[in-house]
């Protein structure tokens, strides 16, 4: 007989060998036992979680010749779903079977009656595939099938199916094993397989795993391959090329020794073993945000390694690092060249821990007085100064007259939106300059205010799709962008204003990305910026701080970096077909937030 992978040959055969899954388990079970069989389910949930095979145990345990709720695996019908070779139980892959033809064709069969069976049982597998007119077309069937079938729709992503078809099924998550629960597994197949292990090992393939089942066995398999009968973990190092916990505390030792050469000789060494960088990117991660944890906890973390680590920095360098390689976990997703990405990161990890902690100074202006006099006699200068008076009168704030309005019109910018003219180069914003430096002495003696206006962080966002985004982006003025983003810097002083303050930090965050006559749209690095940049709540505000610098108000849409990269990858591609929309075909009043 040919070799079976160890995912195929450990597959459950009963309900009570099945891992991580009780509660979904125990409901299907009570539902045998009482007779009460739903039409349609839906198994959701991570790959290699049990979904197929508890869909197949539920139709051993629907059409079992011993009765209803049994799994003898001795009957016909046990052992013919157990081969897959069931008349009564049919498997499709949604895959590659996701035309509406192909569900007009399952339609047309589902009212012919089992042919041995109980119940006739359609398992439609990676269901989420099915294109929408297929959907739409299962929609009755599923709703009000003949009572002797019953569907099971087994799905990874969820949030594919149309809600009209989740609305009809019983639906069950599925969750991801335990770690507990994959170790249990791996050593009872080792057993079983008369293969040693070091522990070691076992828990770097439960790592890998990440909560799948049947990844673990798949890992297991490749590695039982690669070491024969007894597995250690500089085995499953090797084999999928993952740094050890030494060399990477290595690392972190070179950064916080500030060691650059030491530093990339030891990254060097590692991309020549071919690593997963993403990994290893997340594994720092993990051994910095466990000792950030046992910073905050006060609470000493066992593994040795997070001991050392937390040695090395202190909480300001631990978070500073972590926020530098979540930034590197962005940046790498788009780049073509990872290993080039993460060097440079690499730099930027070591600046991050001389970063200095921000401290808030409160300065107070006070009228020097006379030199006191004690017994007649001026004291002179000494080391020691006698405190003769502790009451020190606060000097009276003058307000300075200065001009505090920006002008009103500005040419250039203006004229350059709505005429798409070129701005001239040499022309800078000498007025815009001058006012700003009248605003600075009011803003900076203006009284703090307590109740400070912030940005709204739900309601209802704007949302232009794809093809706006693509129109915009031929119709945008190259040369007024530009000259905007020269006079960006400009809103930092309406920091001093506090109804403004928070808007304008959050413009800060942002750049100018495309500038039409009626729409600015900004590029912003996170999501989380670029989502409140598009609450309506918060629109009036933005487009008062944009008014200030681009004389001229404009509707503001927010993207993110991932936003614009697909943005730029769909405008090349259509560009390359010759596709692109002809700006004079572009009406900006049809773009609709």
């Amino acid at each position: 007989m040919s070799y079976q992978a160890l995912y195929r040959k450990y597959r459950s055969t009963n309900f009570e060998q099945i891992y991580g899954q009780e509660a979904i388990v125990k409901t299907l079970q009570n539902a045998l036992k009482s007779n009460k069989i739903a039409h349609a389910y839906l198994f959701s949930g991570p790959r290699g979680t049990g979904k197929t095979s508890i869909a197949r145990l539920f139709a051993k345990a629907l059409n079992c010749e011993e009765g209803l709720g049994k799994i003898c695996d001795k009957c016909s019908n046990c052992k013919e779903i157990a081969l897959g070779i069931s008349p009564d139980v049919i498997e499709i892959d949604a895959a590659s079977n996701s035309g509406v033809d192909e569900v007009r064709n399952l339609i047309d069969k589902v009212k012919y009656a089992p042919t041995k069976s109980r119940y006739k049982v359609y398992i439609i597998d990676e269901v989420h595939m099915m294109s929408n007119s297929a959907f739409n077309a299962l929609l009755k069937t599923l709703e009000e099938p003949p009572s002797y079938v019953v569907f099971i729709l087994c799905t990874t992503e969820l949030y594919k199916v149309l809600p009209t078809i989740v609305s009809r099924c019983q639906r069950y998550e599925f969750q991801k094993l335990s770690d507990e629960e994959l170790t249990s597994l791996i050593k009872k197949v080792l057993l079983n397989e008369h293969v040693t292990y070091e522990e070691e090992a076992i828990k770097e393939i439960v790592e890998l795993a990440n909560g799948g089942a049947r990844d673990a066995l798949s890992i297991l398999d490749q590695a039982i391959s690669f070491s024969g009968n007894s597995i250690k973990l500089s085995d499953i190092e090797s084999l999928f090329g993952l740094t050890s916990k030494k060399e990477k505390i290595m690392l972190l030792e070179s950064i916080k020794k500030q060691d650059y050469q030491a530093l990339f000789k030891t990254f060097s060494q590692l991309t020549e073993k071919n690593i997963d960088l993403v990994r290893f990117i997340n594994e720092i991660l993990t051994l910095l945000k466990d000792s950030l944890i046992s910073k905050k906890t006060k609470i000493e973390n066992s593994d040795m390694y997070v001991s050392l680590v937390s040695k090395y920095f202190d909480e300001s360098q631990t978070q500073n690092l972590i926020n530098v390689l979540l930034e590197l976990l962005k940046e790498i997703k788009i780049s073509n060249n990872p290993s080039l990405v993460v060097e440079i990161y690499l730099i930027k990890m070591i600046e991050s821990i001389n970063k200095p902690k921000e401290v808030t100074f409160e300065t107070k202006v006070v009228q020097a007085k006379p030199t006191p006099q004690v017994d007649n006699k001026v004291i002179k200068e000494t080391n020691t100064i006698p405190v003769v008076n502790k009451e020190v009168e606060k000097p009276k704030q003058v307000q300075p007259s200065v001009t505090t309005s920006l002008p009103k019109h500005d040419v250039n910018v203006t004229k350059a939106v709505q005429t798409s003219e070129p701005i001239k180069k040499d022309e800078t914003p000498t007025q815009m300059m001058d006012a700003i430096d009248n605003l600075k002495p009011i803003f900076d003696d203006a009284p703090s205010t307590k109740n400070e206006p912030t940005v709204e962080t739900n309601g209802e966002k704007y949302h232009l799709d794809i093809d706006s985004l693509i129109k915009l982006t031929v119709v945008s003025n190259k040369e007024a962008k530009k000259e905007l983003l020269k006079r960006w810097k400009y809103l930092e002083v309406y920091k001093k204003d506090a109804k403004l303050k928070p808007y304008v930090e959050l413009l800060l965050k942002g750049i100018p990305y495309l500038l039409c006559d009626t729409i600015l749209v900004l590029m912003f690095n996170y999501s989380k910026d670029s989502n409140l940049a598009n609450i309506k709540a918060n629109q009036s505000r933005l487009v008062d701080c944009v008014e200030k610098i681009l004389l001229k108000r404009v509707n503001i849409y927010a993207l993110d970096r991932i936003e614009g990269t697909e943005l730029i990858t769909k405008y090349r591609n259509l560009d390359e077909v010759r596709k692109l929309p002809k700006a004079k075909e572009v009406n900006l009043d049809e773009i609709k937030f």
